[in-house]
């Protein structure tokens, strides 16, 4: 728990400390009596990016020292990185990276040539061995949630984390055409389909925690009610926008729950929605052993009441104007030639099962584009405990009353939000986090 005194966003870097992964002649414990070079006190700031849309987290160090550590250790990417540190609610965190790339390198200033500056890249260990791996791999009849935990198994048999993997229904043959493990289970993710979830909408991504492959609506039930947690963590998961300034102990305290900044992004694109097909596509299916044709129209408007979401939705666009504008007969269409039977139908033992590809064609789209349309970014005081794929609660008011001195509780943006991304940034001792969070649409 943090002290009385604690300024909202504080955090403590306790240690950061790099490692050559090869450790030649000229090692730091032959220099210092230790196996890793302190970088504590010349970090001037770092940052940290996750998201249920990357399948890899990433992050920037910048670092101002005058030991000539660049040259003489020297870092050339192909280091560890270890970080510690410590938030405003006293939780201390261990961080293992591995340095990538060194950039940005020039003197501090021009009137100080013995200061250098530069920045270090890094990502997870995983994403380094990982890369280094290809896959050349056929699948027959399996559930794509099976194929997924055998290539995490394989592949990513050397991490520390664990992978939550939702399952999948029906089984499928794929070919996997030379693929890095990363891209081999996003490959997998836009051709997994689930009869639970609607959206089918499955993702392969990687917290600071653990892996995924699921989908956002599997996170919203999971997460949605805060099932499992204590008062004091549910406390710190419930935001509200707020201006005062109060300095005292409990004051900070309600300020590390404060919402700083606020930038909303489209509600409406009536054009780019016509146009990628966000309310209604189509999609032919040619079957040329049996010589048939299957024509389907996937509708947005009779559909996006089915899909979990952190609160009911409706329609950024009314019906009439879906009707006029974006009717099925000038929806973006596609025409596939299938070598697999439709549901229901038999062709014999070799054929391949169902593809669902008429899903996944039409809702995953659909269903993506409205989440990021709706989607916006708060800027609050940065704890450890908030991961992509949590849900939060926000309280919001009406900024358009405030003019007048009144404040009215917004009711359409105000609730239970999905938490996308997170942008980590720490600099001096102040800890900040940027949210990318969304209803999954627009909130009715």
């Amino acid at each position: 728990m943090t002290t009385k005194q604690a300024q909202a966003g504080f955090h403590t870097l306790r240690s950061v400390k790099l490692r050559p992964l090869f450790p030649g002649k000229e090692t730091p414990s032959q220099k210092n009596s230790q196996d890793y070079i302190d970088l504590t006190k010349v970090v001037t700031s770092w940052t940290l990016s996750e998201s249920i849309n990357a399948p890899y987290i990433s992050g920037r160090m910048t670092i101002q020292e005058s030991n000539n550590l660049l040259e003489d250790v020297p870092i050339r990417g192909e280091e560890s990185l270890q970080i510690t540190v410590t938030d405003f609610y006293g939780e201390t965190k261990t961080y293992d990276f591995i340095v990538y790339a060194v950039d940005n390198i020039s003197p501090d200033s021009s009137i100080n040539d013995r200061m250098m500056k530069y920045t270090l890249d890094f990502t997870t260990i995983d994403k380094l061995n990982s890369d280094t791996k290809e896959i050349k791999r056929s699948f027959g009849k399996q559930k794509i949630s099976d194929m997924a935990q055998s290539i995490f198994d394989e592949y990513y048999s050397n991490s520390k984390k664990r992978i939550e993997i939702e399952e999948t229904d029906g089984e499928q043959t794929l070919v996997i055409p030379s693929l890095r493990p990363d891209a081999a289970m996003q490959f997998l993710s836009r051709r997994a389909y689930s009869n639970r979830n609607k959206s089918s909408l499955y993702r392969f991504f990687e917290t600071r925690e653990k892996y995924f492959f699921c989908t956002h609506e599997y996170l919203i039930e999971k997460y949605g009610e805060f099932k499992g947690k204590t008062i004091e963590k549910r406390n710190r998961l419930f935001f509200n926008y707020s201006v005062l300034n109060d300095n005292t102990g409990p004051g900070q305290l309600k300020a590390q729950q404060a919402v700083n900044d606020i930038t909303y992004g489209k509600k409406a694109d009536s054009f780019a929605e016509m146009k990628d097909g966000a309310y209604r596509r189509n999609v032919t299916e040619l079957d040329i052993a049996n010589r048939t044709r299957i024509s389907r129209q996937y509708d947005y408007t009779s559909e996006y009441k089915d899909y979990k979401a952190p609160s009911d939705l409706k329609l950024t666009h009314s019906q009439e104007f879906v009707d006029s504008y974006m009717p099925s007969a000038l929806a973006p269409s596609t025409t596939l030639i299938t070598d697999f039977a439709q549901i229901g139908q038999n062709r014999g033992e070799q054929d391949k099962p169902y593809q669902h590809y008429y899903e996944n064609y039409t809702t995953k789209p659909a269903v993506d584009y409205h989440m990021n349309l709706n989607s916006f970014t708060i800027d609050i005081n940065g704890q450890h405990e908030i991961y992509p794929g949590m849900v939060i609660n926000l309280d919001l008011y009406k900024f358009s009353n405030t003019l007048s001195g009144t404040r009215e509780t917004d009711s359409e943006r105000s609730g239970k939000y999905f938490v996308m991304g997170i942008s980590h940034s720490f600099k001096g001792d102040i800890y900040k986090q940027s949210l990318t969070i969304t209803k999954g649409g627009l909130a009715s």
